[in-house]
């Protein structure tokens, strides 16, 4: 898999940017001297909250996985 992975991108290595400078029509201030941004935690109901830890547990370790958006389901499940 790994191998033809490598060939796959030698194959389109035109479609693809190696580097930033690569990138047409980006502007280089927006990457330089840039801080992270961080944001504010957020305030979760004790339930919600232990249902939360409850699904990153079964997600810990899957493969692909994106952020949660805690919404209640009729089944009492988040």
């Amino acid at each position: 898999m790994k191998q033809y992975l490598i060939e796959l991108l030698q194959e389109f290595k035109d479609a693809y940017a190696w580097s930033y400078q690569d990138m047409l029509g980006l502007s280089t201030d927006v990457v330089e001297e840039c801080k992270p941004v961080q944001q504010k935690l957020r305030r979760m109901r004790l339930d919600v909250l232990l249902k939360i830890k409850e699904e990153v547990k079964k997600q810990f370790d899957t493969k692909w996985v994106a952020n949660i958006v805690p919404v209640p389901k009729k089944d009492g499940k988040v």
